[in-house]
C-alpha cells in the first residue's frame, strides 16, 4: 500500500511539473488556424529553414547519402540463359552470342561452384523481366527468370 501511494504521489508530481503551464482560452466554437509567416528555403546545403524550423546538418551527410545510394543493392530479377558445370568457354561463347543479338541488355558471367552461368538484364519489376524473357526465349529456349540482387541503374 505504501508503494502504491508513493508511486501515485511521484507520478502526480512529475506530471504537474513536467509541463509548462500556459493559460489558453478555448471555446468549442473556435476553429484552429495556423498562420505561416514565411516559407523560406536557404540555398546553403547544410542549413534549411522551412516554416520557421531550422535544420542544421553537417555537410558530410550529403556525401554519406550519395555513397549509400551508389552502393545500395536491390532485389530483382535476371534471366538465366545458360548453365554448365566446369565449362567456362561455352559460357563465354553463349554470352557473346547474346551480346550480338541484344547489345543493349547487360550480361553477367556468374560462377557458382561448380557451374558457370550466364545471367542477363537487371529488372526490379517481374512483369518487365517476363516481357524480356519472352523475347529472349526465341533464341535461347531454355532461358528462365532468377531472383537476386540487381543493379537498378540499368
Amino acid at each position: 500500500m505504501k508503494l502504491i501511494s508513493t508511486t501515485t504521489l511521484l507520478l502526480s508530481f512529475i506530471f504537474s511539473h513536467g509541463q509548462d503551464s500556459i493559460p489558453v482560452e478555448f471555446s468549442p466554437t473556435m476553429t484552429p488556424t495556423i498562420s505561416i509567416d514565411s516559407f523560406q528555403q536557404v540555398t546553403n546545403d547544410s542549413t534549411k529553414i522551412i516554416l520557421g524550423l531550422v535544420e542544421n546538418k553537417d555537410g558530410k551527410i550529403n556525401l554519406l547519402i550519395e555513397d549509400y545510394l551508389a552502393n545500395k543493392t536491390f532485389t530483382g530479377y535476371r534471366i538465366q540463359i545458360f548453365s554448365s558445370s566446369n565449362n567456362k568457354w561455352d559460357a563465354v561463347q553463349v554470352k557473346s552470342d547474346f551480346i550480338r543479338s541484344f547489345p543493349t541488355v547487360k550480361t553477367y558471367l556468374v560462377y557458382q561452384t561448380p557451374n558457370f552461368k550466364v545471367h542477363v538484364g537487371d529488372y526490379l519489376d517481374r512483369l518487365k523481366a517476363h516481357h524480356v524473357l519472352n523475347e529472349v526465349k526465341v533464341q535461347f529456349p531454355s532461358a528462365f527468370l532468377v531472383k537476386g540482387e540487381v543493379d537498378p541503374k540499368q
